[in-house]
């Protein structure tokens, strides 16, 4: 077996585990839906009013104030009056939700803002269903506010901009909450008070299509009915006034608690539901499955463009090895989490916080699991001599960097697994391509120094060759100067 088969074969059960956590994990497609019931959506609309009306009425040092502090000096109900600075208090400053709803009758003063609510809609041209609405909508109502003093003749403000631009301030209406029997007698007492006209908003339940008192077990009785007609009283009903006052008051008394409305409090509400129904035994077992499958299908794939991109074949064994290995990496994944989630929701966390944690646990714990496969990939190659010890450390960091990725990519669910699927084969087929390389290049210059090795043995061989051819030379020049010397120096002997 070749060492690129080998280095092949260590490198690829590793990725499964780190494929397999990001698909298999908690219901990660799960999130916050948005709101359509239309109850909800009133009580949201009744809460933005309310905070809306915390508001000041005016600027100080403004027209627009010096004529609403005049309209409020001259609107109360108290026989004294009130003071003009306190008026003036009044119209300048504004207060916080809790102080709104203070005194003694907080319920009437969210009918007030429940009415101011729908009365705010039929100006902008929506229809919330007012029962006897006003036969003229006037187009220049810049807005509606509550009555600055507890003690007015009217309990709504409307705010008129004129030609010349300057918001002007009148009051006008009168807001009833309460029994059939304490509506009548209430409107026929302000009906004989000057200053506080003739206009009642009561509870839809109250008013006939065509503006008369309803007479029903529920509504007036026909006394009471007979009573308002003689006092000329013109009621506009506002869909379940009284009931959307009560839930009013209830999401004025939470938003401290959790500072969210109507709302946002539903989708919360929604969203733990859905989340509680996921963990279910049975949404546990479906994505127990379906995250073995694709975990699986995952491997099988990664394995086989591996295989082939690093080899040019493919062996069947390790294909059905690393998708079984994944497979079981991912049903556990979901197991896991469902784990986490559980013991988190019994320690007391919001279902919510609950699969958040499971899910930071599940990828935590897989992201660590598959670095330690890693390294211990790369150290066992070392120590059979395939990579040297750098290139195991190496490999080692980069591996560990494509192994945090299901960790990053988590949040994405299903639509990561592209990216981190082809991140995977990229880094580790570059990896593996880098070592065939190195491998190459490794022999060839142990080839290149076997070969200047033996090229110096020749080289060695011939100089050996040459000073043997020396020593010949040198012998045969001292045999030629014996025979060649003189013979007169032999006869003088």
């Amino acid at each position: 077996m070749s060492n690129s088969k080998k280095t092949t074969e260590n490198e690829i059960p590793a990725m499964p585990l780190t494929l397999a956590a990001l698909p298999a994990t908690g219901p990660s497609q799960l999130g916050v839906k948005p709101v359509t019931d239309p109850g909800v959506l009133t009580q949201g609309r009744d809460f933005s009013e309310a905070l809306r009306q915390t508001q000041p009425l005016a600027t100080a040092g403004t027209r627009e104030a010096a004529q609403a502090r005049m309209a409020v000096l001259d609107g109360s109900a108290l026989p004294a009056g009130i003071r003009i600075d306190t008026a003036q208090r009044l119209v300048t400053q504004g207060r916080d939700l809790p102080n709104l709803f203070a005194g003694a009758n907080p319920s009437g003063k969210a009918a007030e803002v429940v009415a101011i609510s729908d009365l705010r809609e039929l100006h902008s041209g929506r229809n919330p269903g007012i029962v006897n609405p006003p036969n003229h909508v006037a187009s220049n109502v810049e807005d509606i506010r509550i009555s600055p003093h507890h003690a007015s003749c009217k309990d709504l403000v409307f705010r008129f901009r004129t030609k010349d631009g300057m918001l002007i301030t009148k009051y006008n209406g009168q807001v009833k909450t309460g029994s059939g029997q304490y509506i009548a007698d209430s409107l026929w007492e302000m009906a004989k008070t000057p200053g506080y006209g003739k206009v009642g908003i009561v509870d839809g339940r109250f008013v006939n299509p065509d503006g008369t008192p309803r007479v029903a077990s529920d509504a007036f009785t026909s006394g009471q009915a007979e009573k308002l007609k003689q006092a000329k009283v013109r009621l506009r009903g506002i869909q379940d006034l009284d009931d959307r006052a009560q839930q009013l008051l209830s999401n004025a008394q939470k938003h401290p608690l959790d500072g969210q409305d109507p709302v946002a409090r539903e989708q919360v509400r929604q969203l733990r539901n859905d989340i509680a129904a996921a963990y279910h035994s049975k949404g546990v077992a479906v994505r127990m499955a379906s995250g073995a499958a694709i975990a699986a299908a995952t491997a099988a794939l990664v394995t086989l463009v591996v295989q082939w991109a690093t080899d040019g074949k493919v062996e069947v064994a390790s294909v059905g090895t690393a998708a079984g290995t994944a497979a079981l990496y991912g049903g556990g994944a979901a197991l896991a989490d469902a784990g986490l989630y559980q013991a988190a929701n019994h320690l007391g966390m919001a279902p919510e916080a609950a699969r958040s944690f499971a899910q930071t646990g599940v990828a935590t714990g897989f992201c660590l699991l598959a670095i330690g496969v890693d390294v211990w990939s790369e150290i066992k190659m070392a120590k059979d001599g395939q990579i040297t010890t750098a290139e195991a450390v190496a490999g080692s960091v980069a591996k560990a960097a494509l192994d945090v990725l299901p960790f990053v990519l988590a949040p994405l669910g299903l639509v990561g697994v592209p990216i981190l699927i082809g991140a995977q084969l990229g880094g580790r087929w570059l990896l593996a391509k880098y070592r065939e390389k190195d491998r190459a290049i490794s022999a060839a210059i142990e080839e290149d120094f076997l070969q200047a090795g033996m090229m110096q043995a020749r080289l060695d061989q011939m100089d050996q060759g040459i000073q043997e051819i020396h020593q010949e030379c040198n012998q045969t020049d001292e045999l030629f100067h014996l025979v060649m010397q003189p013979q007169g120096c032999m006869n003088h002997r």
